[in-house]
């Protein structure tokens, strides 16, 4: 079994690390790609007092162009480019708030919704006087174990699954992030969804676009030939 260091990222003079809950862990489990691998090192992450700076010091070096893996800062490495996304849209999270609406003392309200998008939990929160943009409530969600999609669940007797809710509710902003230059991974770990399904939603807009322009030449023609 081999153990590590975490990646010396910051200057010699901070020791944070000697403190990580992680230290000693199997550096196969830290960088595993299996969910009871993973699940075991978010549960660690969950009581490390260094959880905030090894996620800032996380995201101080990946960017979208870089490989990212394993878990770091009690978030996945999907959750993490998610962030990395979002902070290319100016949109960084406040991260001492984020541990703070993470933390027992608001512990009842997130429990309740750890399966709603963020922007909807950012609206319930204002309802109480607490202003955090959703991004932050993102973060604070995957924190406490929520979805932290961007897709809402979805209502009673709707039968549609993830990639018809991709396909119906998702390509404006799929649009959007595109015109902003990121990959369709990119994309992928920005709406918390599964890669497959991405994939069959885009191919349905292309059919569905093919089609409307095969309509629309047909009636050209027709008006032509009229």
């Amino acid at each position: 079994m081999t153990t590590h260091t975490r990646l010396d990222t910051t200057p010699a003079t901070s020791d944070w690390r000697t403190s990580a809950a992680c230290q000693g862990i199997d550096i196969e489990t830290l960088y595993s790609d299996k969910p009871s691998d993973q699940h075991t090192v978010q549960r660690i992450c969950g009581s490390c007092p260094v959880r905030v700076t090894c996620l800032r010091d996380a995201l101080g070096y990946e960017t979208s162009t870089y490989q990212v893996f394993g878990v770091a800062g009690g978030l996945l490495d999907w959750q993490r480019k998610a962030l990395i996304v979002h902070a290319q849209m100016g949109e960084r999270p406040n991260v001492q708030q984020a541990r703070v609406l993470a933390s027992p003392v608001f512990a009842g309200f997130m429990r309740e919704w750890l399966d709603w998008p963020a922007d909807r939990v950012a609206g319930e929160l204002r309802t109480f006087g607490v202003l955090a943009s959703p991004v932050t409530v993102r973060l604070a969600l995957w924190w406490c174990g929520g979805r932290g999609s961007v897709l809402a669940p979805l209502p009673e007797g709707d039968r549609r699954v993830q990639w018809m809710q991709v396909r119906d509710e998702c390509r404006p902003v799929v649009e959007m992030l595109r015109g902003h230059g990121l990959s369709n991974r990119d994309i992928v770990a920005y709406l918390g969804v599964a890669f497959h399904n991405f994939e069959r939603a885009v191919r349905s807009w292309r059919s569905t676009d093919a089609s409307v322009q095969d309509t629309q030449t047909q009636q050209q023609e027709l008006g032509v030939a009229a």
